[in-house]
């Protein structure tokens, strides 16, 4: 018979490729890890402190990651992030987020590169045992890529993100209370010497000239107590809310502290979608008039009632400098967002969440968007079938019950479809770029800040004051023109103080007359109501015998451009406000029926107790009549 083969031999190098080629090969099953916390915080206020994802991976010690966006031809963009820890490069896709506040939160990341080929971090809340507490659920499902993987989740995941978390969580309370949190996981602060004496040396001072040294000390704590990654951009009307103190003075701050050298002007372009900047730049004039959201994968036009913000750069300080990006799309990135959910292709679920009385909006980047209403009628349905579909989002109601809301969806696209609903209203913590060139100290400060020439940018409203010298004609006869324009040049300067004090700037004189702009109706009307109590010191001046001021309010949509070496306004607005104020007599405001509009006007305007009449009146150039309201303010006053 012939003799069996000889048994091949396996040489301990072999052995050792061979078991390290099982070790990394191997298909695994998922692993779960889940955690329950019983935090002391009331579930609405737990729930703003862990949807704010950047802030809790820095607090939980977790790596900074890199984004990048690919534009996808269904609509939206797919996220690939990278990151690297323990000298391992990870890759991976990153899902869109799943949310409904304030129950939970679900991030999928689908891996191409390192240890891991799926995990799934789900947040869940719910309401405690005993009142103003909330029991919360974090669960973390991984599927390992190989039998090494599952070791190294065990411990990096079972050992040390538990103990990371653990620790974010347990600082909860402290958040919620008001006080401040510590520099712990990834956010040890740097040294900060020279911002330190750059503050003391020029901010204290200047906020002591200004008549606001507690802003100093709240502003310099701020820049030297937090981690960079909280200081990269700053918003001073954010921090107003913060601190509990009045945003005007605060922006007057920031921008003389600029001015001084210890700030950068930054202009972020906001997504209308998502509502996040998307890019900055540091000069008006590099503003373009359309935008491009990178994460939505959407154009946008560019006005400057929302879609521009102003912030400020601590850089100069050298602070802010080594900020980095911990989760790109967590709940609280988009506040405005109540909820969202993911639907794989061809498939259909039902989803509900609670929404409050107030417009809101479906949103799909693969199927548009729709607009209804919620409010507190019992006989509003409560229920929807929705389609989402190439040719648009259908069966959405035109309005729906306040309370829980529950929608059937269909998807009818071939890839993975979002469906997010979004408060209408915007927040009202951003300085725009409409407000900061209504401002005379923006426009005094920064004189060289120009559009473009050429460009153009819409602003929705804006309050425009045209005031008209009436008697300055007999005055330059009488007096002749040296001494009639000194009157007219101290009149100018009166009129600064004013339009200065109650919110506006001076837009450009013309003759002896002004145009300002404001961008509250109430701060115009008193602003003028001021200016005609200023006048009887011009009367009694030699020379100024009979002169008056008669002014004009108008508010409205406009285009701003540069001309002149200024930031002007330009449209039938600025038109029909120059009209408005010619139809004033000596001692009398006029106001348009879109200024009565306002609420805020029309409390201004009666408590001032002044007669007024309203004429139905044409306007020189324009079309129909118009309710014009005359107020007549004596003279004296």
């Amino acid at each position: 018979m012939p003799s069996s083969p000889a048994p091949r031999q396996i040489t301990p190098r072999k052995f050792r490729k061979r078991g390290a080629a099982l070790l990394l090969s191997a298909p695994m099953q998922p692993e779960v890890y889940a955690w329950e916390f019983d935090i002391p915080v009331a579930r609405p206020s737990l729930w703003a402190f862990v949807s704010d994802t950047e802030r809790l991976n820095r607090l939980a010690g977790v790596f900074p990651v890199h984004y990048q966006y690919k534009p996808l031809d269904s609509g939206g963009s797919e996220v690939v992030a990278e990151a690297r820890t323990a000298g391992m490069l990870l890759r991976w896709v990153e899902r869109p987020c799943e949310w409904v506040e304030p129950e939970y939160f679900r991030f999928t990341r689908d891996y191409s590169k390192g240890p891991f080929v799926r995990l799934v971090s789900e947040v869940r809340l719910r309401d405690g045992d005993r009142p103003g507490t909330t029991r919360l659920t974090h669960t973390i499902t991984v599927t390992p890529r190989h039998f090494v993987g599952r070791m190294l989740a065990r411990v990096a995941i079972g050992v040390q993100t538990k103990a990371g978390f653990a620790r974010a969580y347990a600082l909860a309370p402290q958040w919620a209370a008001g006080q401040e949190l510590p520099a712990i996981g990834s956010e040890r602060l740097p040294p900060r010497g020279f911002a330190a004496r750059e503050l003391r040396r020029v901010l204290v001072p200047l906020a002591h000239r200004l008549g606001e040294p507690q802003l100093a000390e709240l502003l310099t704590h701020h820049l030297l107590s937090k981690p960079d990654s909280e200081l990269d951009s700053l918003s001073p009307y954010t921090l107003a809310r913060a601190w509990q103190v009045e945003r005007g003075p605060l922006l007057r701050l920031f921008l003389h502290a600029t001015k001084a050298g210890l700030f950068d002007l930054q202009y972020h372009l906001i997504c209308p979608s998502c509502r996040r900047s998307k890019a900055n730049v540091t000069s008006l004039a590099d503003l373009r008039e359309e935008g491009h959201c990178p994460s939505c994968n959407i154009r946008f036009g560019v006005d400057f009632d929302r879609a521009v913000e102003v912030r400020f750069s601590p850089r100069p300080l050298g602070v802010g400098e080594d900020a980095a990006e911990y989760c790109h799309a967590g709940p609280r990135n988009t506040p405005h967002r109540v909820a969202g959910w993911n639907f794989e292709p061809g498939t259909s679920r039902q989803v509900e969440t609670t929404l409050e009385p107030g417009r809101h909006q479906l949103l799909s980047p693969q199927a548009g968007s729709v607009y209804f209403e919620v409010v507190d009628d019992a006989d509003a349905p409560r229920e929807a079938a929705l389609t989402l579909a190439a040719d648009g989002l259908s069966g959405a109601p035109e309005r729906v019950r306040a309370g829980t809301v529950r929608f059937a969806v269909e998807s009818r696209f071939a890839a993975l479809a979002e469906l997010m609903i979004a408060r209408a209203k915007w927040a009202d913590d951003a300085v725009t770029v409409a407000e900061l060139t209504a401002m005379q100290e923006f426009r005094e400060l920064f004189g060289s800040e120009l559009l473009a020439p050429g460009a153009e940018f819409s602003i929705q409203n804006m309050v425009f004051l045209f005031t008209d010298l009436v008697g300055s004609t007999a005055m330059y006869e009488r007096l002749g023109d040296a001494a009639a324009f000194d009157l007219v040049r101290r009149h100018f300067d009166l009129l600064s103080d004013i339009y200065s004090q109650h919110g506006g700037a001076l837009v450009k004189t013309i003759g002896d007359a002004i145009m300002a702009v404001f961008r509250r109706g109430d701060d115009a009307l008193r602003a003028a109501l001021a200016m005609h109590a200023k006048v009887p010191a011009l009367r009694e001046a030699e020379g100024g015998a009979g002169l008056a001021l008669r002014i004009g309010l108008h508010r409205g949509p406009c285009i701003a451009m540069t001309a002149n070496e200024r930031i002007d306004y330009f449209g039938t607005t600025v038109n029909t406000a120059a009209r408005v104020q010619g139809i004033a007599g000596g001692h009398e405001v006029a106001l348009s029926p879109a200024m009565l509009e306002l609420p805020e006007v029309r409390a201004a305007l009666a408590a001032t107790r002044l007669p007024a009449r309203t004429e139905e009146l044409k306007l020189k150039g324009l079309s129909g009549r118009h309710a014009i309201s005359i107020v007549e303010v004596p003279q004296g006053e």
